[in-house]
């Protein structure tokens, strides 16, 4: 329990005044003369050093009233025990910096001697909590620990952070005080304590806040930013800005890469170098102003970058690994002889799969007497061929493993095997053709471009189908509850697209052929995107991946070996996630590459403003510590709110008035028994 204004408690002595008048008992001053007295005798006056208290109720009674009327004033106030209130000790969370930027100069040696330094000055007495920030917050000293272990505590700490290095990753400061705010509030015996967090940093405009845009900083917490400053700003920053633009199959007859240079507003220097190392370019000279920023292409799509003409080297290089085009084992079941042959299926599929920077489609003809595909196969094209019952089954079997079977229904292709490959019994395939003249023709409609397989079309600019005209097809009838999905029509209603989900692949039919004796298909600019959105379907993308940046999770996909850039052979276990804590080049597995850089957010050095900070709610600690003075007034007005709320002086009023109440009807009753007393005397 606490007091709004202690000081009315002083009103308390105040009951001295009751004792006093109990023990004076001054007789009456009037005298009044009556004649029928005149034969009694006086009274000798009782001297004041034997008087005694008498009517102790009633004296305990107007003691207990002005006790009462001081408390009331004094305003009463019960508190529980996790609130906080003002005290001299303190709960601190010290965040160390140990981001790519404070790679340069003595920066990390200037940010563990602060470090050293301020945690001298935390009393035993004190709570305390030490972590690291960079893109991840990392707690090695908790509350916790240094509830039982206070005493400890330099002792342990300084190893540690002697033995610490600066990292490579980006500075995701707005996070951090967001974990250093919620350690505050999930730790035990913290109330009454004053709450602070120091971070100690180069507090480089490039440090990520968005964290702190979600959740309203509390105001009990105060932040002390300790900045550690480099001799000078002069930095250029190099970034990847795009990869190599592809043509139509993925392929670009001059492979570039593009990178973009910028340069610090504070900076003095202005020319600059790039090379390529184990090129054979000359490197590239120029100029760049402070401020300013510019994309150059350099030649080839692998390397590495290196810039200079700046102080600080820690962001000069962009690692770039080669294209490694992932495998994909396609086979085609039909005749290997009709690969030349330009009025077939196969001479236009094999001519549409081209190698892309991150796909490498091979293709195996397999025929249709075969009774087993090729091991590892994942995608398959069936075009005028029989399917055996051996063959049919490897292909259903293909399709629960997560296969993807496209099938064209072709006059060779009898309504057994249909049933066979799609395991649905009581298809109707009409083997005629339905084709007409060059004038007769059909169209798609009802085109479900929403469906994975027709994903590349969901983009409005490639839905006209209208210049797509379809010579022949086949005409299949579907048992009542098939569980053929159609994705699309003719216009005439007959289905031309259809799809069977079968375990965790697909097998799809289509009625009519991509070849020009049935379709124009072929010959679009339709049929490639189509292709490459089948293989998308089937768990590959047509894209180039992406560099990734440090502290990224290195995309294993089953390697059982990691060597990282500076030649650490790791073995990561099944379900292991594995982030990349150095920029370069790592191999995974036995030749996959893949290459990591520094976040170009890092280079941005100039300090920020603290006013960032403020804008964000965050109460940043003055010099002169008004905030802290600030929050001591919100403090006392939170106390003042509650203390409305309890309401507890009524409760003292009410009592007050009880006891006024009832020390009046006690004194009447005495007072009228000594009178009583006195006119019955002889």
């Amino acid at each position: 329990m606490t007091w709004l204004f202690p000081l009315y408690l002083l009103g308390g002595a105040a009951i001295i005044g009751p004792i006093l008048m109990h023990l004076r008992r001054r007789p009456p001053q009037d005298r009044v003369e009556f004649s029928s007295l005149m034969f009694l005798d006086a009274q000798t006056p009782m001297p004041v050093s034997k008087r005694r208290l008498e009517n102790w109720l009633l004296l305990l009674l107007r003691c207990l009233a002005l006790l009462l009327l001081a408390l009331m004033f004094a305003r009463p106030l019960w508190r529980s025990e996790n609130e906080d209130s003002v005290s001299q000790n303190q709960a601190t969370v010290l965040l160390l910096d140990r981001s790519a930027s404070i790679q340069r100069g003595d920066l990390w040696k200037q940010a563990i001697t602060t470090a050293t330094q301020r945690l001298e000055k935390i009393a035993v007495t004190d709570r305390l909590a030490v972590a690291t920030l960079d893109r991840e917050t990392k707690l090695f000293w908790s509350f916790d620990q240094d509830k039982t272990s206070a005493s400890t505590r330099l002792a342990t700490l300084k190893p540690q952070l002697a033995a610490m290095k600066p990292g490579w990753a980006l500075t995701d400061l707005g996070q951090s005080l967001v974990d250093a705010a919620g350690w505050f509030g999930s730790a035990q015996g913290l109330s009454g304590l004053k709450k602070r967090v120091i971070v100690i940093t180069d507090f480089q405009e490039g440090a990520r806040l968005d964290a702190l845009r979600g959740m309203v900083w509390p105001e009990n917490i105060a932040v002390e930013v300790v900045r550690v400053d480099a001799p000078n700003a002069d930095n250029f920053t190099l970034s990847l800005a795009a990869s190599t633009e592809e043509s139509l199959h993925g392929q670009s007859d001059a492979p570039t890469t593009r990178v973009r240079l910028s340069n610090t507003r504070d900076s003095k220097a202005s020319d600059f170098k790039l090379a390529v190392d184990k090129g054979t370019e000359a490197p590239i000279t120029g100029y760049l102003p402070p401020g300013a920023s510019r994309v150059i292409s350099i030649p080839g799509n692998a390397g590495t970058l290196t810039l200079s003409g700046d102080v600080w080297d820690f962001d000069n290089r962009i690692y770039i690994a080669p294209a490694q085009p992932k495998s994909v084992k396609i086979v085609f079941i039909g005749d290997e002889k009709t690969r030349s042959e330009a009025a077939t299926p196969l001479f236009y599929l094999s001519r549409a799969l081209q190698p892309t920077p991150s796909l490498r489609p091979e293709l195996t003809i397999v025929p249709e007497t075969a009774q087993s595909l090729p091991a590892d196969t994942e995608l398959v094209f069936i075009s005028g061929a029989r399917l055996s019952s051996p063959l049919a089954q490897r292909l259903r079997a293909l399709a629960e493993k997560g296969g993807l079977v496209i099938a064209v229904v072709t006059p060779e292709m009898k309504t057994q095997d249909l049933e066979a490959l799609t395991g649905i019994s009581g298809i109707q395939s009409d083997v005629s053709d339905k084709s007409g003249s060059s004038d007769d023709y059909q169209m798609l409609s009802e085109v479900q471009t929403t469906h994975p397989l027709l994903r590349p079309f969901a983009d409005e600019r490639l839905r006209d189908f209208t210049k797509l005209h379809f010579w022949k097809h086949r005409k299949l009838t579907l048992p009542k509850d098939s569980p053929l999905e159609v994705l699309a029509r003719f216009d005439q209603g007959d289905p031309a697209i259809l799809v069977r989900s079968l375990g965790k692949g697909r097998i799809v039919l289509l009625t009519s052929g991509w070849h020009p004796a049935d379709s124009q298909l072929a010959l679009s600019t339709k049929f490639v995107p189509l292709l490459y959105g089948w293989l998308e379907a089937a768990g590959f993308r047509n894209e180039q991946a992406v560099s990734l940046l440090v502290g990224d999770v290195l995309p294993l996909d089953g390697a059982t070996s990691i060597t990282t850039p500076n030649g650490q052979r790791l073995t990561p276990k099944l379900g292991d996630t594995i982030r990349a804590e150095l920029p370069g080049v790592y191999t995974l597995g036995k030749d996959h590459l893949v290459a990591v850089n520094i976040a170009p957010e890092e280079g941005r050095i100039t300090p920020m403003d603290l006013a960032k900070l403020r804008e964000l709610g965050v109460r940043v600690k003055d010099v002169d510590d008004t905030t802290s003075t600030k929050a001591e007034d919100k403090e006392r007005l939170a106390i003042t709110e509650q203390e409305a709320q309890q309401r507890a002086w009524i409760w003292l009023l009410g009592s007050l008035l009880a006891i006024l109440a009832w020390e009046t009807w006690l004194s009447g009753r005495i007072r009228q028994g000594t009178l009583q007393s006195a006119y019955s005397s002889p």
